[in-house]
């Protein structure tokens, strides 16, 4: 049974006591409270009439707690704690939204995920999406652990029989410098191999690794610029260096666009275009929602 000396403490009370080790004199407290000196005096005495015994002891130069008030102190701060639950949220009582897991490079990642948190809506799906960066070898592996609920790549994957894959796209990586770069325009393979090339790195769990390019020309004839994880970053350093760089030009566009960097073209040199597939565990993701992804992904890639 409750102890009948805490039948009138109230949570002010309790706020009251939680609050006293914080202050050393009671107009400080008083300020901390939003309250009047005198009133928070009448709230004291009342508080150590309930508990029958005493909370501070006062002198000029302001209060210290007993023995039993830095006791109840802290057990006030505790009750408080845990009485944050006692008013119920709207959203306790809301059924928790379905999640579904993405799994795909960075910068694929960057240029879907508006058109794919679009598309819940239309397709009339209540649900939340988790973006994950991952490279390839991640993919398959998370994918294969039951992380994934959707994956958006370029190697055409041999999926279990619960998952379903459609081609939306194409895309390919282009050369880019920044806006006041030397080179400029058309130009020959020798004169864009005097000028350091921005090169892909991660790490694979154990080390740094270099990730390959589709870029025609090898790396023991390229001059080693910096390194870089994400597409986003490479743009970051041919706009702050004479580097040149392969960038996805599903990404890159946008900062052609607003003149921040500039295309290259290279003689005789030919890049490589590369199909964009999305993939879903059908078990999760429904057929409609699974096609408004598809109509929205195509059209967005159509646009670039």
């Amino acid at each position: 049974m409750m102890d009948k000396r805490l039948t009138k403490i109230s949570f002010f009370d309790l706020s009251l006591l939680a609050e006293l080790p914080e202050h050393k004199s009671l107009r400080s407290l008083a300020r901390s409270l939003d309250i009047e000196p005198p009133r928070l005096t009448k709230v004291l005495q009342s508080v150590r009439h309930q508990l029958q015994f005493e909370i501070i002891k006062t002198s000029s130069h302001g209060y210290i707690l007993t023995a039993e008030g830095s006791y109840v102190s802290h057990q006030a701060k505790e009750l408080l704690k845990k009485s944050e639950d006692f008013i119920p949220r709207k959203s306790q009582f809301l059924a928790p939204p379905a999640i579904y897991t993405v799994g795909g490079r960075g910068f694929m990642n960057v240029f879907f995920a508006g058109a794919m948190i679009e598309s819940l809506e239309a397709a009339g799906a209540k649900a939340l999406l988790r973006f994950m960066d991952l490279s390839p070898e991640e993919l398959r592996q998370t994918a294969t652990e039951g992380v994934l609920d959707v994956a958006l790549h370029l190697e055409e994957i041999k999926w279990p029989q619960t998952w379903a894959a459609a081609e939306v796209g194409s895309m390919s990586w282009d050369l880019y410098v920044g806006k006041n770069h030397p080179l400029k325009g058309t130009i020959s393979t020798d004169e864009l191999l005097k000028y350091p090339f921005a090169r892909s790195a991660y790490w694979n769990g154990r080390a740094i690794a270099q990730a390959t390019d589709n870029l025609p020309i090898p790396r023991n004839e390229r001059i080693m610029g910096h390194e870089m994880q994400t597409a986003l970053t490479a743009v970051e350093i041919v706009q702050h260096s004479n580097n040149v760089a392969l960038i996805p030009n599903i990404i890159a566009k946008k900062y052609e666009a607003a003149g921040f960097i500039r295309n290259l073209k290279v003689r005789g040199l030919e890049l490589t275009e590369a199909k964009i597939y999305l993939s879903v565990r059908s078990d999760k993701i429904s057929q409609r929602l699974f096609k408004q992804w598809q109509t929205q992904l195509k059209s967005l890639l159509k646009d670039t």
